[in-house]
């Protein structure tokens, strides 16, 4: 298995076991933000704009969701060999997000996994999942107000 940066399996974790996509943009941001600006590498932002278009959508905000549909159209194209060496695959990816685009607001709220590709990865994933006791792609708990609108509640935190 190829090497990922630890902030890369918590995102990956919270994305698929957590289905928690506003943990997911604070744990790449932060880990995005400790690299010098000029050596900062963008798909790590791809990958924060695709938990946030989803936190968006799953709590009804699809203007704000169509807003990053629209430019993950063309992030996903520019970091293709950077994606493909997180183990996903490009492609599927990129097709995923038009069609999410393109059907935003015609059917209800349904999760996404990302496109992995790399099974020594995914194998990682399920297993700390398990240690976790969390289920692996489950889906999002829509009742979970404290889930689904988790930036009112930090908001109010801080």
């Amino acid at each position: 298995m190829a090497i990922y940066p630890e902030a890369y399996i918590k995102y990956l974790l919270y994305f698929h076991a957590d289905r928690d996509y506003f943990e997911c943009h604070e744990v790449l941001e932060d880990h995005w933000k400790r690299v010098p600006k000029p050596e900062r590498e963008s798909h790590w932002v791809t990958l924060i704009q695709i938990a946030v278009a989803l936190y968006h959508e799953r709590r009804g905000n699809l203007k704000g969701a169509e807003i990053l549909y629209r430019r993950l159209e063309k992030r996903i194209d520019k970091d293709q060999e950077a994606l493909h060496a997180l183990g996903l695959d490009q492609r599927q990816l990129h097709k995923d997000i038009m069609e999410r685009k393109r059907f935003l607001g015609k059917q209800p709220f349904v999760d996404y996994n990302l496109p992995l590709n790399d099974q020594a990865l995914i194998d990682e994933c399920r297993e700390r999942s398990a240690k976790e006791v969390k289920e692996w792609q489950k889906a999002s708990q829509l009742e979970d107000h404290a889930l689904v609108h988790k930036h009112r509640e930090r908001w109010k935190e801080g």
